[in-house]
């Protein structure tokens, strides 16, 4: 997570604000969703620097209002719609899944800024990385195309290699495994899948996306 391109990010999403949020006698509100609790993992903690470095300072040009899940997904949602009904002029977070929740409870009615390493296009909070065009602006950090490389590279460590197993999240929205597929298919390699989300008695070595 850069922080440079976040305080970038995040200062262009606050000169967009309506003007007529800028013009309150109140302080700018923002909503802050974080999936783990009060210490801030290194990410979040970055991002709260980041803030800093932006000059947005809690209690005095900005009021922050954050909420933890406690490492919890299923209160993502639930904190999600909380920050919401604050009706905070912005709201941030890191992670597609913690975004997601912010998304659907915001209906398009507050910007959102944050970081995703999935795919905003096919997560629905995006219509295309240049041009959103939905409430959801930031950075995502894809690595798709790397997938077909660390075939290549592994096939270079171990070149009998005939098959390659690779675990996947299939609530992780991006094609790393279509990538992976397509790199181990030139080099003569099978590939098998593994959702990690199944049970061992239920998972299949054949089982696609």
């Amino acid at each position: 997570m850069q922080r440079r391109e976040f305080i970038t990010v995040l200062g262009g999403a606050l000169a967009a604000w309506p003007l007529a949020a800028r013009a309150q006698k109140s302080m700018p509100r923002i909503g802050w969703l974080v999936f783990g609790d009060a210490k801030l993992g290194p990410i979040d903690q970055s991002l709260e620097d980041a803030l800093a470095q932006a000059g947005l300072l809690n209690g005095r040009n900005v009021e922050i209002i954050v909420r933890y899940a406690n490492g919890m997904p299923d209160r993502l949602a639930e904190l999600a719609a909380e920050l919401v009904a604050q009706r905070p002029n912005l709201l941030l977070a890191v992670g597609g899944d913690v975004i997601k929740p912010l998304f659907e409870a915001s209906n398009g009615s507050i910007p959102i800024v944050g970081g995703v390493s999935d795919s905003p296009m096919r997560a629905g909070i995006a219509v295309s990385l240049a041009r959103p065009g939905k409430n959801f602006t930031g950075i995502t950090f894809l690595t798709d195309e790397m997938a077909a490389k660390r075939i290549e590279l592994l096939k270079e460590v171990a070149p009998s290699a005939k098959r390659v197993a690779v675990v996947f999240n299939p609530l992780h929205f991006d094609d790393e495994v279509t990538f992976a597929r397509r790199g181990a298919e030139t080099l003569g390699i099978q590939l098998t899948t593994h959702d990690k989300q199944c049970r061992r008695s239920r998972c299949s070595a054949s089982r696609g996306e």
